[in-house]
């Protein structure tokens, strides 16, 4: 099995960072209610995001949800050039983190200061660094709703 990424959003309102989230897993039944993750409110950004798999769009979760990626494609660069997994969830300031961080990662490529990652592929097929404009694309889009990043494996 692989791992999808989705942008979801909690089902309570009191569920605001991971802080909260954990507080709330600590809490009885009766205490916590009813829980569950949910679609983004705005689906039409992320219908908008380049999706190509050929023409190096962001790659689709295997369900085909517009609110997901296939974050297998993605976790082995993501936790050696950043320290992080995508195996993990991450609450709304973690998603702006990682963007303002890949925001960086793309300039300093631009500069020709690091090297583009392969994604799983043998060669690079030309496409990696959109690869990577299409996993800002889609966390800008995540970042925008103040969504979380739900990984599902």
């Amino acid at each position: 099995m692989g791992l999808d990424v989705y942008a979801v959003r909690p089902s309570q309102s009191r569920v605001t960072d991971s802080g909260a989230f954990r507080r709330l897993q600590e809490m009885s039944p009766a205490e916590r209610g009813e829980f569950g993750w949910l679609h983004p409110a705005e689906l039409e950004p992320f219908h908008e995001l380049p999706r190509e798999f050929a023409t190096g769009g962001v790659f689709w979760p295997s369900d085909g949800d517009p609110t997901g990626i296939r974050g297998q494609v993605y976790d082995e660069w993501v936790s050696d050039e950043f320290g992080l997994s995508l195996y993990e969830l991450f609450d709304p300031e973690d998603v702006r983190g990682l963007l303002r961080r890949l925001d960086d990662w793309l300039e300093r490529a631009g500069n020709g200061e690091v090297t583009v990652p392969l994604f799983g592929h043998d060669s690079d097929d030309g496409y990696a660094l959109s690869r990577v404009r299409s996993l800002v694309a889609f966390l800008r889009a995540t970042a925008a709703q103040e969504l979380w990043l739900f990984p599902d494996y």
